[in-house]
């Protein structure tokens, strides 16, 4: 066989197999935590510590009583053992970033391992105490890494939400809305913004260390009015590695839920740590309907139609049917202020969905339509997958119903 096809084989085993599977599908990588009924928020810093900026980033989390993880690096971690001593003393957690930032796959297998063994072994030197968590330079695994974080008892841990502060076009303002919202600045798009049991990743060192200590205190503040608590990754409930059984749920999201949303032009009501709703402008599709005050609904009105944050409800199932009974209806008053802020949104006269769950839904103001058989059937098959692909306990079988809310009695009720 060619020479070169065998090296490109050795090349995408050492490399690309750990990218496939760690880094991307997070096998056996801790992620995220679960939702709860106070929701949480893992937050890291990685890349130091560093004289100049470290200090500043553990004023602000001490001004705003808030504990996190520091992804630290051997080399640093040996040249400021003040600074390891100060982020131990005031209550945060200390992890291993290996001893020297670079890139996994421009190291050699013997100094991959080395590295990392090296890192670990500093830190404990430094604290008395070997490090629980790993996580490499850019995220980027090999196999000497792996072999080193099992040597050393190490757990790895990737991220959720980046806030990309080391970029050159993010300010400080860049970095809270990215966090939040999932904006991305000067393209006027969204990602997904910080949800419940999330792990985001920031660095206390280098230009992002900068921008990070510039954007802490405005970040945490509105992560606080948002009702998120962010708090250390080993303090995160729920905590656990990624699975096969959870790669099928993975690629509905990165594929059909993406895709869903770009031709739909989807939008996510992000305003809070328990929002739940996305909505799509899309006619009220009838039949037509007499509302309490005597009113008509009729097919075409302007509305938009409502689509859960499904990935955010699951994990708020996961705490307690009650908590996503919460979230939901805290998630009410998130329609009224769309209405009143987004544009897109100014003449939407009911918001109008199909959904399974009909006995939740009318207390908090909505009505119900039965839908024609056919379509019934199709929808209830779907809306059954999907609860089961995001990990939802069984349902009994239940048909949907067309559920709708108009606007004066949603303004009334949550305005």
């Amino acid at each position: 066989m060619n020479p070169w096809l065998w090296g490109g084989l050795a090349a995408g085993g050492y490399w690309g197999v750990p990218y496939t599977v760690w880094q991307w599908w997070g096998i056996g990588v801790v992620q995220r935590g679960l939702g709860s009924s106070r929701p949480e928020l893992g937050l890291t810093f990685d890349d130091g510590p560093d004289p100049e900026t470290t200090p500043r980033v553990l004023d602000a989390l001490a001004g705003a009583g808030v504990r996190a993880t520091f992804f630290v690096l051997g080399e640093r971690a040996a040249a400021s053992p003040g600074l390891i001593a100060r982020i131990r003393d005031e209550g945060h957690e200390l992890a291993l970033h290996g001893w020297r930032h670079r890139h996994g796959w421009l190291r050699t297998p013997w100094e991959a391992y080395g590295d990392v063994l090296r890192g670990a072994r500093t830190l404990e030197g430094l604290t008395g105490e070997r490090p629980r968590f790993f996580r490499p330079p850019h995220g980027a695994y090999t196999w000497a890494q792996t072999a080193a974080m099992r040597r050393q008892g190490l757990i790895p841990v990737h991220w959720t939400v980046e806030a990309h502060d080391w970029h050159p076009a993010y300010g400080p303002d860049d970095v809270i809305r990215r966090v939040v919202e999932g904006v991305l600045p000067g393209k006027g798009q969204r990602i997904e913004g910080a949800s419940p049991g999330d792990i985001v990743v920031m660095h206390d060192a280098g230009p992002g260390g900068r921008t990070t200590a510039e954007a802490l205190p405005e970040l945490l503040a509105e992560l606080k009015r948002r009702g998120f608590h962010p708090k250390p990754v080993g303090e995160l409930r729920g905590l656990r590695r990624g699975e096969w059984r959870d790669l099928p749920k993975r690629a509905w999201v990165a594929t059909v839920d993406r895709l869903f949303d770009r031709l739909y032009h989807v939008e996510e009501l992000n305003y809070a740590a328990h929002s739940v709703f996305r909505v799509a402008r899309a006619p009220f599709p009838g039949p037509a309907v007499e509302l309490a005050d005597g009113r008509r609904l009729e097919p075409g009105t302007p509305a938009a139609e409502l689509h859960l944050h499904s990935e955010r409800m699951a994990r708020a199932g996961e705490a307690s049917s009650l908590t996503a009974f919460r979230f939901f209806k805290k998630s009410m008053a998130d329609l009224a202020r769309a209405l009143q802020e987004r544009p897109s949104l100014a003449n939407v006269e009911v918001f109008w969905g199909v959904s399974l769950f009909q006995e939740i839904l009318e207390p908090v103001g909505f009505q119900m339509v039965e839908l024609p058989p056919a379509r019934r059937r199709f929808l209830g098959a779907y809306m059954h997958f999907l609860h089961k692909l995001y990990g939802g306990t069984p349902l009994k079988r239940v048909w949907p119903k067309l559920v709708f809310i108009d606007r004066r009695t949603l303004l009334e009720r949550y305005g």
